[in-house]
């Protein structure tokens, strides 16, 4: 699996002080860990498919809270000066959370710690690790204990998330039902009761996803111009714009300028240890 598999909040690291993150590729799926200090107390966050688990690691008002995707920018308060640890999680992992349904998480988040004792027990322990290192151990002990890391045989689901992120976002819907196998009206009301989303919603977001990776990862010596990121992944300009606008709340001209600044190093880790 790539590690640029799961998605970008460029936000954590363009708003925030002290960001890392790195990517613990296991034998069955890949999480994104990430910490920061909140040098500010808010950011806005984009739609990426994904659920957030993050942890304020403050001794005297320690909280979890696990972030479902938003559909469009949204704004989420922080507390100022305070260590966040996180988590990231694949639309195909985030569907099956065993202990909360993905798709009522939509532009919403829930306590961890309110959910069950683990979750509880999880924030405490986070709470008081010195480093992030600790931070994942810790995280990878829970995250088996809910059997995450188990084997889960693939459904048509799984197969439509993969065939939206392979065409990077440019697929219709009548050739995913072809490929599947299935009518386009099971696909939709599967995947929206799965996914939170219709398939044409996530499309439109793992294309807005690629765009923020193509100028995140690129050689910042080399950016690709306005016109070699538009034939990228859209139509024509008059859809590139329109999509800019309403995934950012910025013209093309500005979120470009904006994410070039973003330097993100992604580490990668194999882990043997599932």
């Amino acid at each position: 699996m790539s590690h640029r598999s799961i998605p970008i909040q460029y936000c954590f690291s363009s708003d925030f002080e002290d960001y890392k993150e790195c990517i613990v590729n296991y034998k069955n799926i890949s999480i994104l860990y990430y910490q920061f200090r909140a040098s500010s107390d808010h950011t806005v966050v984009v739609a990426d498919g994904c659920a957030d688990i993050q942890f304020c690691c403050d001794k005297d008002n320690a909280s979890s809270t696990i972030w479902g995707s938003v559909l469009t920018p949204q704004q989420i308060r922080f507390n100022s000066g305070k260590t966040y640890f996180g988590i990231r999680l694949s639309t195909s992992v985030s569907r099956r959370l065993s202990f909360f349904r993905y798709s009522e998480l939509i532009n919403k988040g829930v306590s961890l710690s309110g959910l069950n004792y683990f979750g509880k027990e999880l924030t405490e322990k986070i709470t008081l690790a010195k480093s992030f290192k600790e931070r994942i151990l810790l995280t990878q002990n829970w995250l088996t204990v809910f059997g995450f890391f188990e084997p889960k045989k693939m459904d048509f689901i799984d197969y439509s998330i993969n065939k939206i992120q392979e065409s990077r976002g440019d697929l219709k819907i009548s050739e995913l039902a072809e490929y599947i196998g299935s009518s386009e009206r099971l696909i939709r009301d599967k995947f929206t009761h799965a996914v939170g989303m219709s398939p044409k919603q996530y499309s439109r977001i793992v294309r807005f996803q690629s765009l923020i990776e193509l100028i995140v990862f690129n050689d910042h010596q080399h950016l690709p111009s306005l016109n070699d990121l538009m034939l990228s992944s859209y139509y024509d300009e008059s859809h590139f714009t329109k999509e800019v606008k309403f995934f950012s709340d910025m013209t093309p001209k500005k979120f470009i300028k904006e994410t070039s600044n973003v330097v993100i190093k992604r580490n990668t880790i194999v882990s043997s240890l599932y």
